[in-house]
């Protein structure tokens, strides 16, 4: 199996290239890639306002603490390569959009649009999904950090950390029916300095 130099060019131009991406009504600037697992990718990204009658990001939303103070968001793009796959997207997004509690993070919106396959492409489908985003990194991040620098958590920092992480997981399990995590791992927890630590919820 094999890929051709332009098979590989525009696979790089799909997930690496700035410019501008939009979500239903609002656009966004890619600033970065932030990470990226699969065919999944991970990017900042700036909302450019518009003059829409819809207002941007901010009218959509329903809790106020998840408007950006600079307009800053993460960005998973997903490349979809067969149905079995779109599927799996769209129930992310059902089960992601159930939850509503501060430990867990938000889905703020949500699009997927239809790509032509070409012999340079394998995928039929783009799904951006939208959330806060929270660059002081995950747990895991923090914690290699601090092992480098030879300092840990103090006793009520990891106590503090296991109880709202209890919180989210709490939220998932008491839904209608349950939800299971099923990847509870320090690096799917999300930490802010700011506010509450945040679970990945998926």
């Amino acid at each position: 199996m094999g890929c051709s130099f332009s098979g590989l060019n525009a696979l790089y131009d799909s997930v690496n290239g700035g410019g501008d991406v939009w979500i239903n009504e609002n656009r966004f600037r890619i600033v970065r890639q932030l990470g990226e697992g699969g065919f999944a990718y991970v990017f900042l990204v700036k909302e450019v306002p518009n003059d829409s009658a819809a207002g941007g990001l901010a009218n959509k939303l329903k809790h106020s603490s998840h408007i950006s103070d600079d307009g800053s968001y993460a960005m998973k793009k997903v490349l979809i390569q067969n149905n079995e796959q779109l599927e799996l997207v769209r129930e992310e997004i059902r089960v992601s959009s159930l939850f509503n509690h501060p430990n867990l993070l938000p889905l703020l919106d949500h699009a997927i649009i239809a790509v032509k396959r070409t012999q340079e492409t394998s995928w039929t489908h783009e799904a951006y999904l939208l959330f806060p985003v929270h660059l002081d990194g995950t747990l895991l991040d923090n914690a290699q950090t601090m092992k480098a620098k030879k300092e840990f958590y103090s006793t009520s920092d990891v106590l503090q950390i296991f109880q709202q992480l209890c919180e989210g997981l709490k939220h998932m399990h008491s839904l209608e029916p349950p939800y299971a995590h099923n990847d509870v791992k320090p690096g799917n927890v999300l930490i802010t300095h700011r506010k509450d630590n945040r679970l990945l919820p998926y």
